[in-house]
């Protein structure tokens, strides 16, 4: 039987890599003899897969009820739906949950479990009770082991591994998520009862405190000590999770999983800025080794101001996820565009485009289809977010941008799916930064500095500075990964006050072995850093506005200003005179240190940043004559270099790589709000090479030992090698047949 695997950074499907192209459908929304409409569009998209909520609270209604079969209703034949599916050639993504959310009653927990169990549900530091299970609670987990049985019944017999449809099946879903959104910690006695262990283990026997002594500690946490309590606890909560997804993966197993198992994460605000928070959250559940890390990503909107915010988590996923798989996005923004939002049909696009040049290669947009809630869903009965797909079956125009692009990965195959992006230098960042999902007063402060600092350093300084000026990045989590100059020779790294001795010591370890790092932010005073580098420190108070010069740019706004004194090497950047940016040797390497807080907002600021980069040893491999995002991604069967144009006018540019013109100088084209993925050095047949096309393919169709192409720009250049012979053909009307 076939089987799904991952390993080389790709999902395999029988040896053969495999990108997945899914949509989400809630089959629990729509009139099951429509069933076959809807799932016939997702064909006609180019999807090969449909993803699904399998809602506990919809099949599971009454302790007694548990229909999977459609007895009691036609939309409850999850049977029916999945056999559907497998008739129609798609691939299934389940998530059975026990959370669904998906804007039902409890996030998909039946009212009923609440009702004969109270005691499962999360009490809060307010004293309030929500109806959120303590995940470990013993009675919630003997009635999700329950809803476990019956669903992997149905789900069981019908994975791949068995000659059925489903080739993944999802665990539970945004888990922690409403504990973030609402700020609220879990004082179950039976979470509390965790904490003290974990406490225990931490600090030894006898000095963490009872369950009920530290659920009430931490209702009135105040002063350094609640700060540290509030940080035992959310560092607790990380293995919290971690326990219950391995209690989610043992029973899911014993009922007959087989395929791999998916946790997705959540978090996705303010353009990404947030999303971190997520992976910090589930750091200890992504790095088990039998799990598949899945974003959800719902950005709404895609510019020269935003897209690198995008790349910027997709990178940071990529550094905490399991290393074996590709970026997948169990949940992709496919929804937002409502028939009187003034949403572009183009962010669609766009966003696809940019998240497959990152590496991507397992998308599910969500969701795909409207539809209508029954009263046991939702008391809300429309189910309406401007998916492609309206409740009626009509088509909405971001539709149609679908099946497009999936003519474009058709074509490329395999060649594309295996090309990997090449990144030119690398973000590091602290994950522990991020924990700041659940806050009391007395740590309220500190994550506002925090909060300030990584989304104005590390996502519109660093990220959007490299992004905007065509250097793509990978990133690290400098508190878990080996820093090796000789694989990654410079590391941009935004860090504060808060930064822990090991990392530091890590960075000055990493600089005497020869390699590079550009520090911005503010450094710890005593650290071991300001110790290396022989400094003394003066800061500001946070926030104090400040205006600075870097290079030979003046008045660049900014705050959280630090001074620096002492033997500083080069100095590069000042405030009112004073030093505060400097380049300094260590060892066989060096640190570059800019101790100031300030987005790239205006050309001036993009400049500064260049300057630095340049200056660093990271110069841009990409220089076009007229500014589009680009990035490359090389493959053992052809390289792909990716375009995105945001603007809103029709765009033509030169694109050179490393001082050399690509496409023997012809101008690329692109409409407005467009992209491209445009091959090089494709070898679509032993001795046939596509060198370059300066439109992207639609089709290859091969008839009678002819290879005809079309394009999706009417004319353009196409330059082919066969049996030795490069020759270049101006193409029109679309098309191209090659000698």
């Amino acid at each position: 039987m076939p089987k799904l695997t991952v390993h080389n950074q790709q999902f395999w499907l029988d040896e053969r890599p495999l990108l997945l192209q899914a949509g989400e459908f809630h089959y629990f929304r729509t009139p099951a003899d429509q069933w076959e409409h809807r799932l016939s569009l997702l064909v006609q998209a180019g999807f090969n897969a449909v993803a699904c909520y399998i809602p506990w609270l919809w099949h599971q209604p009454q302790p007694e009820l548990v229909d999977l079969a459609g007895t009691s209703h036609p939309m409850r034949d999850l049977a029916g739906f999945l056999d559907l599916a497998h008739r129609m050639g798609l691939y299934v993504i389940a998530r059975p949950g026990p959370y669904i959310m998906a804007e039902t009653i409890n996030e998909g927990i039946p009212p009923w479990v609440f009702e004969r169990h109270p005691q499962i549900a999360l009490i809060n530091q307010r004293g309030e009770t929500e109806h959120i299970a303590s995940y470990l609670h013993p009675d919630f987990l003997n009635c999700a082991a329950e809803w476990y049985r019956a669903v992997f019944a149905v789900l069981a017999p019908r994975q791949i591994t068995r000659g059925g449809p489903i080739v993944l099946v999802q665990l539970d879903n945004e888990m922690a998520m409403l504990h973030w959104v609402r700020n609220s910690f879990d004082l179950n006695p039976v979470a509390m009862q965790h904490f003290a262990a974990w406490r225990e283990a931490m600090y030894g026997a006898g000095q963490t405190g009872d369950p009920a002594t530290l659920a009430e500690r931490l209702r009135h946490a105040d002063g350094t000590e609640g700060a540290q309590l509030v940080a035992d606890y959310r560092r607790f909560y990380r293995t919290y999770l971690r326990d219950y997804t391995s209690w989610m993966l043992a029973t899911a197993r014993a009922h007959g999983l087989e395929v791999p198992a998916v946790i997705n994460i959540h978090g996705f605000a303010n353009g990404g800025k947030t999303f971190p928070i997520g992976l910090s959250q589930l750091a200890d559940v992504l790095r088990m080794p039998d799990v598949i890390s899945a974003t959800d990503v719902y950005p709404s909107q895609i510019g020269e101001g935003t897209f690198h915010q995008l790349v910027l988590v997709n990178a940071m996923t990529a550094a905490i996820q399991n290393p074996a798989q590709p970026l997948f996005s169990i949940e992709f923004q496919a929804g937002g565009n409502l028939d009187f939002s003034n949403m572009s049909s183009a962010f669609y696009d766009l966003h696809t485009r940019l998240c497959l040049s990152n590496g991507m290669r397992a998308i599910n947009h969500y969701l795909f289809f409207d539809g209508e809630n029954d009263p046991i869903l939702s008391p809300v009965k429309r189910h309406d977010w401007g998916h492609p797909v309206r409740k009626d079956g009509s088509l909405r125009s971001h539709y149609h941008r679908y099946p497009l692009l999936s003519r474009t990965l058709a074509s490329y195959g395999e060649a594309l799916v295996l090309a990997r992006p090449e990144p030119v230098t690398t973000i590091g960042f602290r994950l522990d930064d991020f924990m700041t999902e659940v806050n009391q007063p007395c740590t309220q402060a500190a994550t506002n500095i925090i909060t300030h600092q990584r989304e104005v350093i590390l996502f519109d300084f660093i990220a959007r500075g490299l992004a905007l000026s065509h250097r793509d990045f990978a990133a690290v989590d400098l508190q878990q990964a080996t820093l090796d100059p000789g694989r990654t020779p410079l590391v941009w790294a935004m860090l504060d006050t808060t930064s822990d001795p090991a990392t530091e010591h890590k960075l000055v370890d990493y600089a005497r072995a020869g390699g590079k790092a550009v520090i911005v932010g503010r450094l710890r005073a005593e650290g071991e850093l300001a110790q290396a580098l022989a400094v003394q420190i003066t800061s500001d108070p946070p926030f104090t506005p400040r205006r600075v010069q870097v290079f030979n740019i003046a008045d660049i706004p900014a705050s959280f200003v630090q001074t620096y004194h002492g033997e500083l090497g080069t100095v590069f950047a000042t405030a009112d005179g004073m030093p505060i940016g400097f380049r300094k040797s260590i060892g066989n390497g060096e640190i570059i240190v800019l101790g100031a807080a300030f987005p790239i907002i205006a050309l001036d600021d993009l400049r500064a940043f260049t300057a630095l980069a340049d200056w660093a040893g990271c110069p841009a491999p990409f220089t076009l004559s007229h500014w589009a995002d680009v990035r490359l991604s090389r493959g053992p069967n052809g390289d792909f270099l990716f375009i995105n144009h945001y603007g809103d006018d029709p765009l033509a540019t030169e694109i050179r790589y490393r001082g050399t013109p690509l496409f023997d100088s012809h101008p690329i084209h692109l409409p407005a709000r467009s992209g491209a993925i445009l091959p090089l050095n494709w070898r679509i047949q032993p001795e046939l090479t596509i060198r370059y096309a300066t439109a992207e393919v639609r089709s290859v169709t091969e008839e009678a030992g002819t290879i005809a192409l079309t394009f999706a720009q009417p004319t353009g250049y196409i330059c082919v090698e066969s049996n030795g012979i490069t020759q270049t053909i101006q193409f029109t009307n679309g098309a191209a047949t090659l000698p």
